[in-house]
């Protein structure tokens, strides 16, 4: 049903989904034809669709181009028959008539999808009361119940900003005047009442990334607010880099924003002046010279002007309007119209309730010409903007981590997070959930201490000032607040394959051994972290954890498991400290989590990484593996999926041995299974070595070898040499040992082997395996107390999910379930900017999905409340303070963060 969904939703807002359609006189022209019964008009439709087709069967799955012509008829009928119910119309009554059809096709949507409760927008989950007008959508909410509803509200919130249709709700419903924004930042609340009243008793955020915990508003709003000069601007540099997606209908980033910035201040600008002349006019009466092409600039759809002529426009506008723009403060369309000035909501919100104004003012009036091309203006802006919205959201089409990377570096790239404002722009986002009582975001350790601490000190000021100007503590200590907590995280990077053991050995480079240089950096950037947390006191209370992130093919888990040592190890942390006031302060450990399990070329890939994440990093009860969907996958449909798998014979060699060395801990092997593993074992072994494979290899060996790879890699540097001729490959020459093997992991001709691709057949045998692999390292998982990290959207749109209501979550967490080993939950956004979503919304999914699978909503509600308690209790920031000791060790750390001489023992 999801995919349904989704091809029905690009089909009805293909008009203003993306610039394929920029010219709207296209489809004008085929619904005039359509209506004045022309013998082309069919030929005109069949190119129009023909022009269509592609962009659909690139982002949705349809089985026949029948299925996309009966949607496109179902919401688009003036291409096909009369319509609108008369046939002498002009292009531009035509325009205008196809303008409010887009228009009551969002408000339908907006109507059957939103509603308000206690002042805020919520999701309408119950049956949707059909316009008289609306007579031929009437049959879509009998088709869709409420659980495909809840699908319907994802996919078009990753489709589609959200604004337009909350703006068009509050047109409908006369709620136009500005008060109605205030408090209005695009949080639209998925929980129903008896969901809310549990979630009000708080939620914790425990895995999100900083950089991504921002809104598409913002980001928009940044683009829209700056002056244009690309020169020393951090948003020039972000759109004069922008890479595009392969899906994208326009690669002309800077000229299409620049155009839509035009777009946004002229509309602006004639608003404010009331004139009652068209706007085209208007443009005209300023001086010919630097206006002369204005209207050419903004009502051409054909192309987009160069940058420097965007650029001069907009120069002379800012000049002739006296707007200040600036990038990074509140949106200048606050300065134009006054009496938003107290309103709280976002300035786009504000600009297209000012457009729903003009649009019902001059209906009443009958003022079409006027309506027609301030609309012709509009939608091309809102065009520009739904095509920018798809570059930095990410829809289903491709599954995995490496195309997930690229959508973030686009939504992220342009904000500037050595900025106190970024920090307050983001927490202030995060706080408008009324819920959220605590929050973890991860950042990236940097390389100098005295950046890192000066990051955590703009983190901390920002979230103070949040505290002092939005939570009112100056004045009531005790008042109540969100807490927060840094992650930071290693990010997994690659190697390279040109490697050489005996250079390392000879002249100790360590980038001559495999992750060697890598590893290296990470143990340095801990000690570094280590430090800073040891030597400031109340420090460690806000560095609350560790975790190894990005793309999970990258790094393998050995790498890691030393640096996780040397974070783990506690015989330099002293119990107690003392601050320079004579205070006495308890320092808090440091808790972990890790990313595994979550983007898998094998599902023994994914499971086994959980395990050694467990085995080597040295997971206690309490610590997390971030996302954790290998165990919930279901192995029969999975293998279904992927009846052939692949795979780099290395890590298909690491995936067999990891699983022989779990069978020979648990005893539960057949006969069938042993000979089966150690059979393909030495078939790999064979490929990989070639005519070097009879020297005494044994399956122990190789197991051995395995376990040694968790060790710092700089130990290969202390193994006895061996001797050899310079004629002589010695790896070649001599008999078989784990120090042998081991330094196959450091030479270039073994690990190109290593990475070659292979193809693994999932057979039943293998089927088998894995169902006794996820079974095993779910008992382990829950059995040690690990807590895993479920993020729904996230998941659903990166992991081989079909629907939201398909997340591992079900198959790993279920109350009194005697056949299962429940495991403990903590829901999340991960990267709320990418997924459009919010910690509550995604607790929302889940609950729905409870109800979607037949259980009662008293028991959901119960299910909801335990996974909501355990993401609390589960969190690294502890809450065994008050209030106002908070406070107080809150401004304690940043005087201390503020003088470079403060230490422990000055």
């Amino acid at each position: 049903m999801p995919s349904k969904v989704n091809l029905m939703l690009h089909v009805a807002f293909f008009p203003i989904k993306d610039l394929l359609f920029a010219h709207n006189m296209e489809l004008v022209e085929v619904a005039r034809k359509v209506h004045q019964n022309e013998n082309k008009s069919l030929s005109s439709s069949y190119k129009l669709r023909s022009k269509l087709y592609p962009s659909l069967l690139t982002l949705c799955r349809s089985s026949t181009l029948d299925q996309i012509d009966l949607l496109l008829e179902k919401f688009h009928p003036y291409l096909f028959r009369q319509f609108f119910g008369s046939d002498t119309m002009t292009l531009e009554e035509m325009e205008l008539q196809l303008y409010k059809y887009y228009f009551n096709l969002i408000g339908h949507f907006a109507r059957a999808l939103l509603s308000h409760r206690d002042g805020e927008m919520v999701f309408k989950y119950w049956k949707q009361e059909v316009h008289a007008d609306e007579k031929h959508l009437a049959d879509v909410w009998e088709a869709f119940t409420e659980f495909d509803k809840v699908h319907m509200f994802s996919t078009l919130s990753r489709l589609l900003p959200l604004d337009l249709f909350i703006v068009k709700y509050h047109a409908d419903n006369y709620l136009l005047e500005p008060l109605q924004l205030d408090g209005l930042y695009q949080h639209i609340n998925l929980a129903d009442a008896p969901l809310h009243d549990v979630l009000r008793q708080g939620v914790a955020e425990n895995h999100m990334h900083a950089s991504a915990a921002s809104t598409f508003t913002l980001l928009w709003q940044a683009c829209m607010n700056f002056n244009g000069i690309f020169k020393d601007n951090i948003v020039g540099d972000y759109i004069r880099t922008f890479k595009t997606s392969f899906s994208s209908t326009s690669t002309q980033v800077g000229e299409y924003l620049l155009t839509a910035q035009l777009l946004r201040r002229v509309l602006c600008y004639y608003f404010d002046s009331g004139t009652t002349i068209k706007i085209s006019k208007w443009m005209v009466s300023f001086t010919a010279k630097p206006f002369g092409r204005l209207n050419e600039l903004l009502f051409n759809d054909l192309h987009f002007a160069s940058i420097e002529e965007l650029k001069d426009n907009l120069e002379v506008l800012n000049k002739m309007f006296k707007t200040n723009i600036e990038h990074d403060e509140t949106d200048w369309v606050f300065d134009i119209f006054g009496e938003y000035k107290h309103i709280n909501t976002y300035g786009e919100f504000v600009f297209m309730q000012q457009v729903m104004k003009y649009i019902e003012s001059k209906d009443r009036e009958k003022r079409n010409p006027e309506t027609q091309e301030v609309l012709t203006l509009f939608f091309r802006y809102i065009r520009i903007k739904n095509e920018f919205y798809q570059q930095v959201n990410q829809s289903k089409a491709i599954n995995g981590l490496d195309y997930f990377r690229t959508y973030f570096s686009r939504a992220t790239g342009i904000f500037d997070s050595k900025s106190e404002r970024f920090y307050l722009d983001m927490l202030r986002n995060l706080f408008q959930n009324q819920y959220l009582q605590k929050v973890e975001f991860r950042i990236s350790i940097e390389k100098r201490e005295s950046h890192n601490r000066l990051t955590i000190l703009r983190i901390l000021k920002a979230y103070r000032l949040i505290l002092s100007e939005d939570y009112n503590v100056d004045q009531d200590r005790q008042s109540s607040f969100p807490r927060i907590g840094i992650v930071y995280h290693l990010m997994k990077e690659k190697d390279d394959l040109n490697k050489d053991w005996r250079l390392a050995n000879s002249e100790g480079q360590i980038d001559k051994l495999h992750y060697g240089k890598i590893q290296r950096s990470y143990l340095d950037k801990i000690k570094m972290i280590l430090n800073l947390r040891n030597r400031i006191p109340y420090l460690s209370h806000f560095i609350v954890g560790l975790d190894a992130a990005s793309l999970e093919n990258n790094t393998p888990v050995q790498v890691f498991a030393p640096v996780y040592g040397v974070a783990r190890n506690s015989d330099n942390d002293k119990m107690m400290k003392i601050d320079h006031n004579g205070n006495k302060i308890k320092h808090q450990s440091l808790f972990f989590t890790f990313h595994a399990g979550e983007d898998f070329r094998h599902l023994n890939s994914g499971l086994r990484r959980i395990d050694e994440v467990i085995d080597y990093c040295k997971f206690h009860s309490g610590d997390r593996i971030g996302h954790g969907i290998a165990l919930g996958i279901s192995v029969e449909e999975w293998v279904k999926e992927n009846s052939k798998v692949i795979i780099p014979q290395g890590e298909y060699l690491d995936n067999l041995l990891w699983i022989w060395g779990v069978y020979t801990k648990i005893s539960d092997i057949n006969y069938k299974t042993h000979s089966y593993l150690q059979h393909k074992i030495h078939e790999v072994v064979k490929n990989i070595l070639a005519n070097e494979f009879d020297y005494g290899i044994s399956i122990e060996m190789l197991y051995e070898t395995y376990k040694r790879r968790f060790k710092e890699i700089p130990e290969i540097l202390e193994m006895g040499n061996i001797s050899f001729t310079d004629n002589e490959n010695e790896l070649s020459q001599t008999k078989w040992s784990p120090d042998r093997i081991m330094r196959m992991y450091h030479d270039r001709i073994y690990l190109e082997r290593f990475a070659a691709p292979i193809y693994v057949n999932t057979t039943d045998i293998e089927k088998e395996i894995t169902v006794d692999m996820q079974r095993y390292v779910r008992r382990k998982v829950a059995m040690n107390g690990i807590v895993i990290e479920v993020n729904p959207s996230s998941n659903h749109t990166i992991g081989e999910m079909n629907s939201l209501f398909d997340n591992q979550f079900f198959q790993i967490n279920k109350p009194h379930d005697k056949e299962l080993d429940n495991i403990m939950i903590s829901i999340n956004t991960d990267d709320p900017i990418v997924f459009n979503t919010n910690i509550s919304n995604e607790i929302a999914y889940l609950y729905y999905g409870m109800l979607y699978r037949g259980i009662g909503k008293s028991a959901a509600i119960h299910w909801i409340e335990s996974i909501r308690k355990s993401g609390m209790d589960t969190s690294f920031i502890r809450d065994n303070i008050s209030n106002y000791d908070y406070l107080e060790q809150l401004d304690r750390l940043i005087m201390a963060l503020q003088d470079p001489m403060y230490c422990e023992e000055c």
